[in-house]
């Protein structure tokens, strides 16, 4: 039943493609025709017009796409960053010292990370969470997977080297020397 069906929708889609062709087909006819009936001056201004509407439609057009792939990049970089140094600070901080877990923005910015994070970062994040709630503090465990949020976040955003160093990444975060 199932191989008759898929072969009906295939009948069904190629009569679909073919009436479609044949109508462009007859509508660049009418159109050839009808411009040939004009005198040659008009013809080659009615062309040129129409040349010059098609590509005003098609800049038009481009330009009405909401959220361009570039302010959605560069929002993602932002948030991204400010979770970083979120969890760098806290890393940073005396053991004990809880007064970021509450604060009102960084709930804010999980939120925003739970709309554009990728699922692998969304994953490396609430482990990372997940294990400091339970130490307490930042003990190696919590480390590691900073390490891994990073390369996480910086694979999401394009830039995923495979011979890149975390130790150094992780270093470069949290401002050691």
């Amino acid at each position: 039943m199932k191989q008759i069906s898929t072969l009906l929708g295939m009948l069904l889609g190629l009569a679909l493609v073919s009436v479609f062709l044949a109508g462009t087909y007859f509508l660049i006819e009418y159109v050839v025709n009808l411009i040939g009936a004009l005198e040659p001056q008009l013809k080659t201004v009615t062309i040129i017009a129409a040349i010059v509407a098609f590509f005003c439609a098609a800049i038009i057009a481009s330009g009405l796409k909401v959220g361009s792939p570039h302010s959605i990049s560069a929002e993602k970089n932002a948030l991204y960053e400010q979770i970083l140094a979120h969890w760098s600070d806290r890393v940073n901080h005396v053991p004990g010292d809880e007064e970021h877990a509450a604060d009102s923005e960084f709930i804010y910015q999980e939120r925003r990370l739970a709309l554009h994070g990728s699922p692998k970062v969304i994953a490396a994040y609430m482990n990372l969470r997940h294990t400091t709630k339970q130490e307490g503090k930042f003990g190696d465990d919590a480390i590691e997977l900073l390490k891994k949020l990073l390369v996480e976040m910086r694979a999401d955003i394009g830039r995923a080297e495979l011979n890149i160093n975390k130790s150094d990444l992780l270093d470069l975060l949290l401002d050691r020397h």
